[in-house]
């Protein structure tokens, strides 16, 4: 992937942190939108997810009678989809961010980088560039397949409000992307070749696939455990059984209030120890390093 060139000169207005960041934000945009694999990738998978929400929609509208033993629940489905949609979008932002921050430091572009910004501004324009790329791709796909789905006359079978929902889903995205990505850019921050990194995402990875678990199967035969109703107001897990919940059992706006304010509070933490780490470990090179050694050295040798 060729990357952009950072020039100081871009954003003259702005000064300090945020311009520094706005010139990464701006570096991570350009660099992925001048890629054209991404592009026809977006492309296709917008295709071909309008054309499954259009057989899928007209498949259920041909042959609701064959469904009247039992009542659709269209609240779930739309949670399904949510978590669904969530689980790629972070898989696929996950990839993009760690494979950058190891290839930056393989390259040692990242010193180059590191003479012209601070650590703070290059992780936080990391997190946002990506960030809305890959929610401008969820968005086209995602529209692809409402607007499949309404053709077929799909949403005359679902009765319920979706501006309430899509608006917690964007929520929920922005919160899980934040919180995972930081987590992925913590361990992407302990390797320093392409080698190194699927092992050190690895444990992150196989936590997504149990939320997934949980959220699409164990918690709608589990509604009254309280131990998932516990799990649901916790960072890591919320992202995933909190939309599902909604979508099971009709949560109280209190109890969602709640479950985003944590989400929200664990950020601010979570972005200290990835700058901790990557400030550590941004020069290091050779093999991984343990979370315990990244962590404590106070060197980038």
């Amino acid at each position: 992937m060729t990357t952009q060139p950072l020039s100081l000169n871009t954003m003259p207005g702005l000064s300090g942190t945020f311009r520094e960041t706005g010139l990464v934000i701006r570096r991570e945009i350009l660099t992925r939108t001048a890629n054209r694999t991404i592009l026809i990738t977006t492309g296709l998978l917008a295709l071909g997810v309008a054309a499954a929400a259009g057989i899928g929609g007209w498949f259920l509208v041909n042959s609701m009678e064959q469904f009247q033993a039992f009542t659709l629940n269209p609240r779930m489905l739309f949670a399904t989809a949510m978590i669904c949609a969530l689980l790629t979008s972070l898989v696929y932002s996950a990839q993009s961010l760690t494979t950058g921050v190891v290839e930056e430091k393989s390259s040692r572009v990242v010193e180059i980088l590191l003479t012209k910004i601070g650590i703070t501004p290059l992780l936080l324009g990391k997190l946002i560039g990506i960030g809305l790329v890959t929610l401008t791709q969820l968005l086209v796909i995602g529209g692809a397949g409402v607007l499949g789905f309404s053709v077929v006359g799909g949403f005359s079978l679902l009765d319920v409000e979706a501006g309430p929902i899509l608006v917690w889903f964007l929520i929920w995205f922005l919160l899980g992307y934040a919180i995972f990505a930081l987590l992925n850019t913590a361990l992407a921050a302990t390797v320093a070749r392409q080698e190194d990194l699927a092992s050190a995402v690895m444990p992150l990875s196989v936590l997504q696939m149990v939320l997934l678990v949980l959220a699409l199967y164990v918690l709608p035969n589990n509604l009254e455990n309280g131990w998932l109703h516990a799990l649901s107001f916790v960072p890591l897990f919320s992202s995933y059984l909190m939309p599902m919940r909604v979508g099971l059992d009709g949560v109280d706006a209190w109890q969602m209030a709640t479950s985003a304010a944590i989400a929200v509070l664990s950020i601010p933490v979570l972005f200290w120890m990835a700058t901790k780490l990557y400030r550590n470990n941004a020069l290091r090179t050779g093999s991984r390093v343990s979370l315990r050694d990244a962590l404590s050295s106070d060197d980038a040798a």
